[in-house]
């Protein structure tokens, strides 16, 4: 079960999230829904743990996260809304850095990348950077 209890940031006396409480269960969907600038992307980061709350804490089964956040995002899967670092790294790359991330062993890991190349038919662009046009990189 992950939860969030009482989750507050504040960005100097600023609060971008106040007194947030709530648990989901396994299968169960959370959807966030607000104008900019309510706290949403705020929320997800101290979820993933990529943020600190000023207050609270954030559970998963029953433990805090910062117990062992490694571990934690071991089991945790996320895509952030603007991906700064995907242009720069070619498909092998990027799969190499999530795998390290995850703390793969380099033999498992080279042979999973291998074959999920293979089976996105993807082998033949593995080591290509995205292309940039009209500045949309």
């Amino acid at each position: 079960m992950l939860e969030a209890v009482h989750l507050t940031k504040r960005y100097a006396s600023i609060p971008a999230v106040q007194d947030l409480s709530f648990s989901l269960r396994p299968g169960q969907v959370l959807g966030c829904l607000g104008p900019n600038g309510s706290g949403k992307s705020t929320t997800v980061k101290m979820l993933t743990g990529l943020l600190a709350p000023s207050r609270g804490l954030v559970q998963f089964n029953g433990r805090s996260i910062q117990d062992d956040v490694t571990g934690y995002r071991n089991q945790l899967g996320y895509v952030p809304e603007e991906a700064h670092l995907y242009p720069f790294l070619t498909g092998w790359e990027y799969l190499e850095l999530v795998g390290t991330l995850r703390g793969m062993p380099r033999a498992e890991l080279e042979s999973k990348i291998d074959s999920l190349l293979q089976l996105f038919s993807l082998h033949p662009w593995a080591n290509t950077r995205r292309a940039c046009g009209s500045g949309s990189c």
